[in-house]
């Protein structure tokens, strides 16, 4: 027993000297040939101990001053990241170090090289990773670094790649049947998250309606509201682009209140496009009276929508025009708002034009166009589509350019 606890005593030595050395290659790291030496040599001693976390650390601070490296070669300092790694993920493999310190070093990593522009390296990277993590059967970690793969190949437009490995993953979630697994609607609805930003890019409007409608079917899940948030989104886009404004309205209202939980940025963009379906639908409920949206009122976005909702409100087409040239950044800058500004535009006049209308029995046509700041033909294109609507009930004498209305009030010509 003597001997045991003395030879012990040896052994803490030891790590205490490995110890020692690691956080002294530490101090040295501005030397880079210096600190790789002194950290080699903590490998070193530590394989001939029988391999620790301290072998594990050292393996991981070279690996980062390979990936912080700016000079030398670059095609060798990227061969020299993945043997590092390699190294590293052999600790992580044959269960040297704990597994959730192996997670946190592994999601560091993948976090460093997803800044590089190099999407090749990234992606040999990552696939690296997955196979040591099929390997150690870490399916939690798998599910995680391949979403994070899935991410970063939506955001390069790499959608063949993204497709098969979404095919993969949601496989995984599925049982024999083709019904989803009850304990992972969380992990389909961040899967289908992806494949909803894929067909948004690609224009897929039949497939992007048909995961939307899925997600929003699955009921065994508790997503984070980031992901719930942009869900919303591509479902309000897509009932927008279906001209499905009450629709749109709702799903932006959910995003919004989703990326507001999260604490996303996203939350001032779809107020945005909230108060846009708003009065693309008509309705006279103000998007922004919600206790939700209105500490946002202050936003520079917001406040040049809430002016467009009150020169909407006020029938007022010429402050309506203003506010859309004075606020081009917050409003027209934005593709997918500048996309619907048309539609707006139109509803808008047909809304001014049709209270306009209501005091007379009949009016000329070019009076209307100048009371709104419209050029005739453009109003009784506008009239037709409100008499084919049935919100008007008039005719219209092309020859006198007049239109006669179905009511009795005042007389003007």
């Amino acid at each position: 027993d003597e001997y045991n606890f003395e030879y012990e005593e040896e052994g803490e030595g030891d790590e205490l000297t490995i110890e020692s050395k690691y956080y002294n290659a530490k101090t040295q790291r501005d030397d880079f040939p210096e600190a790789l030496s002194e950290f080699e040599a903590v490998i070193a001693e530590d394989e001939q101990n029988g391999r620790s976390d301290w072998g594990f650390k050292a393996t991981k601070q070279i690996l980062k001053m390979y990936l912080k490296r700016t000079d030398g070669d670059a095609a060798e300092n990227k061969a020299k990241v993945l043997e590092y790694y390699d190294r590293m993920l052999d600790f992580v493999s044959k269960s040297i170090v704990t597994r959730n310190y192996a997670e946190k070093s592994v999601n560091n990593m993948l976090e460093r090289v997803s800044m590089g522009t190099d999407s090749s390296f990234t992606l040999a990277f990552y696939q690296k990773t997955l196979n040591v993590l099929k390997q150690t059967r870490n399916d939690r970690l798998w599910l995680r670094t391949s979403l994070r793969l899935g991410r970063m190949q939506l955001e390069h437009r790499q959608f063949q790649e993204l497709d098969k490995l979404l095919a993969e993953l949601k496989l995984s979630c599925l049982d024999d049947s083709g019904s989803v697994i009850h304990e992972r609607g969380t992990q389909l609805l961040e899967i289908n998250a992806l494949y909803l930003g894929m067909y948004v890019e690609q224009e897929e409007a039949r497939k992007l309606k048909a995961t939307y409608l899925e997600s929003v079917g699955v009921r065994s899940a508790i997503p984070h509201p980031r992901i719930m948030g942009f869900i919303r989104e591509c479902g309000g886009k897509m009932y927008m682009n279906e001209r499905n404004w009450e629709s749109a309205q709702s799903n932006f209202f959910d995003a919004f209140k989703n990326y507001d939980e999260a604490g996303s940025p996203q939350r001032v963009q779809m107020l945005k496009y909230l108060v846009l379906a708003s009065m693309l639908s008509e309705t006279e409920v103000n998007p922004l009276s919600s206790p939700e949206a209105m500490s946002y009122e202050g936003d520079p976005d917001i406040i040049a929508m809430t002016s467009l909702v009150k020169a909407y409100e006020g029938q007022n087409v010429t402050e309506f025009e203003r506010i859309l040239h004075d606020n081009k950044a917050a409003i027209l800058d934005d593709p997918f708002v500048a996309r619907y500004i048309d539609d707006l535009r139109r509803t808008f006049r047909m809304q001014a034009l049709h209270s306009a209308v209501a005091p007379y029995t009949r009016i000329r046509i070019d009076m209307l166009g100048r009371r709104l700041n419209i050029e005739p033909s453009e109003v009784e294109e506008l009239l037709v589509a409100l008499i084919l609507d049935k919100r008007l009930r008039a005719s219209i004498d092309q020859e006198k350019g007049i239109l006669l209305l179905q009511q009795e009030t005042s007389d003007e010509t």
